[in-house]
């Protein structure tokens, strides 16, 4: 019988807000914004380009199967600009609550796995606590454990 087993845990890493901090992820953001639009004049792009060569290279006057093709590509682009859209939209709601964050809150930005020894005899509930790793502008200022 075994006396012991590693265990897994979640701990928050959660950062004090600081005009340091809010600038990194409004950086990060205007970079995923960036992205996002020219993954949108992309995908414009390569529709167009697509619909093109299916009209140049159907007969005159468009059979059914070309037409097909064409729909087919043009739900693609919509589907695909509708999910980059959604993106966009999130995007800019995250921006939107970055700038109304007060200097000093805290916020979490991410959840690690720990892994974690019991024994027995231990409170699994005690020992399964999260724990929570506290950072300033990328500094650890605290560890619970």
């Amino acid at each position: 019988m075994a006396e012991s087993i590693q265990l897994v845990r979640q701990v928050s890493v959660r950062t004090i807000v600081t005009e340091n901090f809010k600038t990194q992820v409004a950086s990060e953001i205007s970079r995923n914004l960036q992205q996002i639009d020219a993954e949108l004049q992309q995908l414009e792009f390569k529709g167009k380009r697509a619909i093109a060569d299916i009209e140049k290279r159907s007969v005159q006057p468009m059979g059914p199967d070309a037409k097909a093709q064409i729909e087919g590509i043009k739900a693609q682009v919509d589907a695909e600009k509708a999910r980059l859209g959604q993106m966009k939209e999130e995007m800019q709601g995250q921006s939107q609550a970055l700038t109304e964050l007060p200097i000093g809150s805290v916020v979490t930005q991410f959840t690690l796995e720990n892994p974690v020894e019991v024994r027995v005899g231990d409170n699994i509930f005690q020992r399964l606590e999260g724990g929570e790793i506290l950072i300033k502008d990328g500094i650890i200022q605290e560890i619970k454990a």
